[in-house]
């Protein structure tokens, strides 16, 4: 009953508008998954991606690009993560998050959390999810399967990112973005990043990169010193849920239907490829791009020049 409907376009390529690029990015595939693929995460010989209108996740095979499995699962699948042997996945209307079991793809656990998730993140031992709709940042222990703290911010709590040593949460409306103690579950410092919208966010080592969605900016900011320590401009039109992949990072413009790609030793953009309908989410990935065309229904693998 598994549904494979997907594409492989052979040899195809997207030309990059590029500042100061001259190469070009291959298409390896693009998989029909259902209606607005959201985000997607990796475990060993899978790829799993949470489809939001379909309120369904799909295991998807890379030696293959075939879908494998279907889950249903909770109203308005989005952010999905991985760790402690298990997939992690937030649902934006089933107000839950759901322990995916990758060996056997079921459903093997479903946490009731706020009102509204938006994110969730693996990191520093515990799940960790963002409320839209009341304002809290809640952890799962992964050992109980159950919420064991729960932290309230003042504005709207986005997406989630961890350095070296700190938790960051974006916010939808406000400039800045919020660290939090990961060892003492709480709010330390909130850093201004230099433009509106401050959302979605990215992260490596000591480095944290927040996208101002309403400025069309990204602001790099450095755990040591709690300050921006550069801003780049001109990125796209509302850029969002960005990640690093192939040592630069990849920033999807939901309104330009692009992916941006920025130097990150010299903070500006070089490349532009052009992608599917309303692009949302670059996963970390070590060579490949794999982002959901959120509105319309494929995700897009690929391979950067």
């Amino acid at each position: 009953m598994f549904r494979t409907a997907f594409a492989i376009i052979g040899a195809a390529t997207v030309v990059a508008c590029a500042q100061g690029s001259t190469g070009a990015a291959e298409i390896i595939a693009k998989i029909d998954v259902g209606q607005g693929p959201c985000a997607a995460t990796f475990t060993e010989g899978a790829v799993w991606a949470s489809v939001f209108r379909t309120n369904e996740v799909v295991r998807i095979d890379p030696a293959t690009n075939a879908i494998t499995n279907r889950l249903s699962v909770d109203g308005g699948p989005c952010g999905i993560s991985v760790g402690a042997g298990a997939v992690w996945l937030m649902t934006n209307t089933g107000n839950t998050v759901q322990r995916i079991d990758p060996a056997t793809s079921r459903v093997v656990a479903t946490i009731p959390v706020g009102v509204g998730p938006y994110d969730v993140l693996f990191a520093f031992g515990a799940v960790w999810v963002t409320n839209f709709g009341d304002g809290t940042i809640h952890r799962i222990d992964p050992a109980r399967n159950r919420v064991v703290r729960r932290i309230r911010i003042i504005g709207q709590p986005a997406g989630l990112a961890a350095t070296t040593s700190a938790l960051w949460v974006g916010d939808s409306f406000g400039r800045s973005i919020v660290r939090i103690n990961p060892r003492t579950s709480r709010v330390v410092r909130r850093v201004q990043t230099g433009g509106r919208a401050p959302e979605w966010l990215a992260s490596r080592g000591r480095f944290v990169w927040a996208s101002n969605r309403l400025a069309g900016s990204v602001a790099k900011i450095d755990e040591r010193r709690n300050r921006r320590v550069a801003l780049i401009r001109r990125v796209g039109t509302w850029p969002v849920d960005a990640g690093i992949v192939a040592g630069s990072l990849w920033v999807p413009n939901q309104r330009s239907n692009t992916i941006a790609r920025i130097d990150l030793a010299r903070n500006r953009v070089v490349e532009r490829i052009p992608v599917g309908r309303g692009p949302f989410v670059v996963p970390d990935h070590p060579t490949e791009l794999w982002v959901g065309s959120f509105g319309g229904t494929d995700i897009w693998r690929i391979r950067p020049s």
